[in-house]
């Protein structure tokens, strides 16, 4: 899952390294840390930055509706539902505003929420 997020959303100059960092189980925590530290390897055609920033899952959860999301999400950064299948409303209930470097990615609709460790945050879309 990982893997389709980096194809979908990474600069393409980007991704051969993050492809690379993903296929290593070590490397793990590298890949983590390079891509959610910093928004700049994400491309800026698929991205939106949330400004102000939200720190309410429900609006969070409705942007990504908006998107398509269904139910379901996967989940990979700073969370206790790091690398799992989880609902979509608990995963944004435990990542929106706590600066906690993650990506909540609806798969059926190609959408993501990003929020970075100062914050930031983002919705990455095909759309």
């Amino acid at each position: 899952m990982l893997r389709e997020i980096i194809e979908l959303f990474v600069e393409p100059s980007r991704k051969a390294r993050y492809l690379y960092l993903s296929e290593k189980s070590k490397r793990r925590p590298q890949l983590l840390d390079e891509l959610l530290h910093d928004a700049r390897d994400l491309r800026a055609d698929r991205s939106r930055a949330l400004d102000p920033t939200l720190s309410d899952p429900d609006q969070v959860l409705a942007l990504m509706r908006q998107h398509g999301a269904g139910k379901t999400c996967h989940v990979f950064g700073r969370s206790s539902f790091d690398g799992e299948h989880a609902d979509l409303r608990a995963a944004l209930a435990e990542a929106v505003g706590r600066m906690r470097e993650v990506i909540v990615y609806a798969r059926e609709a190609r959408v993501a929420f990003v929020e970075e460790h100062d914050g930031r945050q983002f919705i990455l879309s095909m759309k």
